[in-house]
């Protein structure tokens, strides 16, 4: 699937919506439009990957109005590295990202999709995340197909630092072949997330709404 659909005119758009995001937010009908403002990250491709496995999509850049950020280096040192807040289009989607200066023209976008900024509940986090999103990058979409999506993760060796057999940096990711997918008719009020062992920084499942969302190609 190449962020595309039946209908030659449209694209689908695998966005996946968090537990915070879904208390935050009006939680989606299928059918309905929607107004959002997505994301995408360097780790969208790893962390998403099973969300659906084919989907590709290329996407024209260009610089967005919000300042410019700065991260810790992916090296390990403390001189901290600027990212260039971004947006990506592709026909009526549009998503931001932060890119390594200088920005591309274009990038391929693999993974899902992440809400960042949806329809609003009177909840200050909820005004916050537009206030912190560019106004300019907001998609506008019909939600087509919903599912539940559970995952396992657990403390694994950071695959963005070096490391051995017995040693380096561990973070918390997705357990692979852990994925389940349940259709939904309606979404969810809330979204579970449980540990399953008595581990300190053990396993757990965490679940996830992810939306097809339909847009003009």
């Amino acid at each position: 699937m190449v962020g595309a659909s039946a209908n030659f005119d449209a694209m689908i758009t695998p966005v996946v919506v968090d537990g915070l995001r879904l208390r935050w937010f009006v939680p989606p009908k299928l059918g309905e439009t929607v107004r959002w403002g997505l994301s995408w990250n360097v780790d969208s491709p790893r962390r998403w990957v099973v969300a659906e496995p084919g989907w590709v999509l290329p996407a024209e850049v260009r610089v967005s109005s919000k300042a410019l950020m700065w991260r810790l280096p992916r090296d390990g040192t403390e001189v901290r590295e600027p990212e260039q807040p971004a947006i990506g289009r592709a026909g009526a989607l549009q998503f931001m990202f932060n890119a390594d200066p200088p920005v591309p023209s274009r990038i391929d976008v693999t993974g899902a999709l992440h809400l960042l900024a949806g329809t609003v509940r009177d909840d200050p986090n909820a005004r916050q995340a537009w206030i912190d999103f560019d106004e300019g990058a907001a998609t506008t979409g019909v939600v087509r197909r919903l599912r539940l999506m559970s995952l396992e993760s657990d403390m694994l060796p950071d695959p963005k630092f070096p490391h051995g057999t017995d040693w380096g940096w561990a973070s918390t990711q997705f357990v692979p072949g852990s994925e389940r997918f349940y259709e939904l008719a309606r979404a969810p009020r809330a979204l579970r997330s449980y540990q399953l062992t008595d581990r300190e920084w053990g396993p757990r499942r965490e679940d996830f709404l992810l939306v097809d969302l339909e847009t003009a190609a």
